[in-house]
């Protein structure tokens, strides 16, 4: 489709309901899935302000005018220009009596502007909202990870902070403006006046954003190593692997601490000089909310492949930590019953937690204690796949998950498997001293290989509405 040709047929439909001297504007930004739009509706400047009260049918998105034919028109090629373009930036559209209808790519002059327009729009008479945005390229994708916090400001003098920031989509526009060198945006926002920087200054377009970072430390003590290693700044992680590199003791109970993570995540002959590679990000850090971890339940509802190696191969390496992961494999093929198999297991899961709960209570300030101490506790009766890519091999990290799986339950699970692609449960599966029951809808059905001495019984059905079905393969080695 000629876009612009599509916006002048409209145009021509819509020019005379348009009043002169008016222009309204719009931006739309595209996902970085590609499949969907964020931004604002259109509105005109009248007196320097925001007005969205005068704005023609044709350009109204509420309930009353969005269904009529030239809304539905304008709102479709409006969408595909937005999609069309690079993800995350401001796609500004514009339209008048004098001028026609014309989109572009906002330059980072229009960013600073539209941004300083939305903040004021966004602010209560008589406070101020002050904003903070830390900005890094994921690791796996290069897209901005934006992820801030703000506070508001009363006129008593109360002051309420919130997570969240209004100016991730600048942050996130302003990141590609700079070729991906920003850092950080901070904003202070009150009815008339906006401030915003950046680090580093956008040329000519925003003041430099300074904060000054504290890297003192206290080396003599380990848990203010780990404090400066999972503070997600560049500098204090530095500063903490240079404290370690000169402490063989304190070395050695890092690489404890962090080793399987970072083997898993970066490779085998990695160090913790790759630290900062295996960290988890801010974003990967909410794959551990309670929206994923409620209670009784792990959901991998609707994650990507890479969401859900990440949780696979954290809660693995915990795992692995903790247990040699070969060696009880061989202990499991080696018992001749179920009760045999419950011990084995069972004092493994016991060393595991402690050792789990052991380490976040050297330090349990920030992202890897706590994260281990909701696992070490999190009580797992049903596992969830609900539109899930969880095409993952197998790997000790994705049998390490499995084990992890029974830590603090000791009856039957339920494992709900819903249109995902499922690779691979692992023979170890097979050594959960409760073997789960799972529901298969609309996704392939198969159970991982056996490779036990005796018999063990699973259950299973197609769909929610089907016959509870048994599956029970003959022991390893029998025809």
């Amino acid at each position: 489709m000629d876009f612009q040709q599509e916006l002048n047929a409209i145009f021509e439909l819509i020019k005379d309901t348009l009043p002169a001297g008016v222009t309204f504007t719009r931006y739309s930004i595209p996902s970085y899935s590609g499949r969907g739009t964020t931004g604002k509706s259109y509105f005109a400047l009248i007196d320097g302000k925001v007005n969205r009260e005068a704005i023609p049918d044709a350009l109204n998105h509420d309930r009353e005018h969005r269904n009529n034919e030239i809304n539905q028109r304008i709102r479709k090629v409006e969408f595909d220009i937005a999609v069309a373009q690079e993800p995350g930036r401001f796609v500004l559209f514009s339209i008048s009596k004098e001028n026609g209808y014309t989109y572009k790519i906002a330059t980072p002059e229009e960013l600073l502007f539209h941004t300083k327009l939305d903040l004021m729009q966004n602010v209560d008479h008589g406070t101020k909202k002050e904003s903070f945005a830390e900005v890094a390229p994921d690791k796996k994708n290069g897209e901005p990870d934006v992820v801030g916090r703000q506070k508001i400001y009363y006129e008593n003098g109360e002051v309420k902070e919130y997570s969240g920031t209004p100016v991730s989509d600048f942050a996130r526009a302003a990141f590609h403006a700079l070729d991906g060198k920003l850092k950080f945006v901070y904003a202070m926002a009150s009815k008339t006046e906006v401030i915003i920087k950046t680090t580093p200054a956008i040329p000519g377009i925003t003041e430099l954003y300074e904060f000054n970072e504290d890297l003192t430390l206290d080396a003599s003590k380990i848990e203010n190593i780990y404090e400066f290693l999972e503070s997600f700044s560049e500098a204090k992680i530095e500063k903490g692997i240079e404290a370690l590199q000169a402490n063989p003791e304190f070395k050695a109970k890092a690489e404890k601490r962090y080793g399987q993570l970072i083997k898993t995540r970066v490779g085998q002959d990695a160090g913790i000089e790759s630290f900062e590679k295996a960290a988890l990000s801010r974003k990967e850090i909410e794959l551990f909310s309670d929206w994923h971890f409620a209670e009784n339940v792990i959901s991998l509802g609707r994650m990507d492949e890479d969401e859900c190696r990440t949780v696979v191969d954290f809660i693995g390496s915990l795992v692995m930590s903790h247990l040699d992961i070969h060696e009880f494999k061989a202990q499991m093929e080696a018992t001749e019953n179920e009760m045999e198999l419950r011990e084995v297991y069972y004092s493994a899961s016991q060393k595991v937690k402690a050792g789990m709960l052991a380490e976040a209570l050297v330090y349990g300030g920030s992202w890897f204690g706590q994260i281990s101490t909701l696992l070490a506790n999190h009580k797992v009766e049903k596992l969830m796949f609900e539109k899930t890519h969880f095409k993952i091999e197998s790997s000790d990290a994705l049998k390490a998950f499995m084990f992890y799986l029974d830590l603090n339950n000791r009856v039957s699970m339920y494992f709900d498997i819903y249109q995902s692609y499922l690779y691979d449960l692992t023979e170890f599966f097979w050594f959960l001293p409760a073997l789960p029951r799972t529901a298969w809808g609309e996704t392939d059905f198969v159970l991982p290989e056996f490779t036990l001495k005796f018999r063990r019984k699973a259950y299973y059905r197609i769909n929610d509405d089907g016959e509870w079905l048994r599956k029970s393969p003959k022991p390893a080695g029998v025809a």
